[in-house]
């Protein structure tokens, strides 16, 4: 194999994050022909094609140049963390981090996040991908995100989690269902009422299976993506639903109420997770840190 040079490796985790050579130079403050041709000598180096050249598309990585991101992203950042040793010593971190959150999450992962590293970290240049839970697994594993925030449910294998909560689906209701009084209530009381399910995978998925199983169906009369949406429309008193995350009041201001359902719930908690066998950052540490005493409190 022929030398591998620490530029290569640094272009390259540019590029994967980017999946642009332009952005790649730029970000890297150099020339597309300086990117590109560390792209070739990494390629010659490894013996594989790392990506795919996409006219007016950019870059796709390709199997080997998503194995080979992960390791670049963690030389890259083992880089960084030599260059700002000094500061971390006086408590101060500096770097570019991007987290990878399930979009349902981002209302409450977000703002900590952000708050935690403006009020300790101000030279940090924090950035996030939100979206489905296998996409920001794969933008991590290829090199675009360094840390990502899920649930249990969507853990991919070459992810290493770290528990953040314990958590379990619970029905919310509006104060004035008729089920709202109970403690617990079953699948079988919920299926005469309407609901209003989040339309992600898999948590739909296994909101379906769970009620077929309890050999009821669910009157489902809407879903959407979007957890707020959804609670706007307990709140008044249109439907039930399903939810993870407790919130005492709806985006509008209405009330809302959460009971635990009747029966075996399995878990599906919030969980922190990084690429397998790459050593964390300085940089992720701190998040984790950051997402622990959020959850904590």
């Amino acid at each position: 194999m022929k030398e591998i040079t620490l530029r290569q490796l640094e272009y390259f985790a540019a590029v994967a994050e980017t999946q642009s050579v332009t952005e790649a130079a730029r970000r890297c403050h150099v020339s597309q022909a300086a990117v590109s041709l560390a792209l070739a000598q990494l390629e010659e180096a490894v013996g594989a094609t790392l990506a795919i050249r996409r006219r007016g598309k950019g870059m796709a990585l390709t199997a080997e140049g998503q194995a080979v991101a992960t390791r670049a992203r963690q030389v890259a950042e083992q880089i960084a963390d030599l260059a700002s040793a000094v500061e971390r010593v006086h408590g101060e971190l500096s770097g570019r981090l991007v987290i990878g959150v399930f979009r349902t999450l981002a209302m409450h992962a977000i703002p900590p996040l952000v708050d935690w590293f403006t009020a300790r970290h101000p030279q940090v240049e924090l950035d996030f991908i939100e979206g489905a839970g296998p996409d920001i697994q794969e933008a991590m594993l290829a090199g675009r995100a360094q840390l990502c925030v899920l649930y249990e449910a969507q853990l991919m294998p070459d992810c290493a989690p770290e528990l953040l909560m314990e958590a379990k689906r619970q029905v919310v209701f509006s104060p004035d269902h008729p089920l709202a009084a109970k403690d617990k209530v079953s699948l079988a009381e919920l299926a005469q009422y309407p609901a209003i399910l989040i339309d992600e995978e898999p948590a739909l998925q296994r909101t379906m299976a769970e009620f077929a199983r309890a050999g009821v169906e669910p009157l489902v009369r809407w879903r959407s993506a979007s957890v707020q949406a959804i609670q706007n429309v307990v709140g008044r008193n249109l439907a039930y639903s399903l939810l993870m995350q407790p919130s005492s009041v709806s985006p509008e201001g209405r009330p809302l109420v959460f009971r635990q359902l009747a029966g075996d719930v399995p878990s599906n908690s919030v969980l922190a997770v990084s690429p397998a066998g790459v050593v964390r950052s300085a940089l992720v540490n701190e998040a984790l840190t950051a997402l622990h005493a959020h959850w904590k409190d």
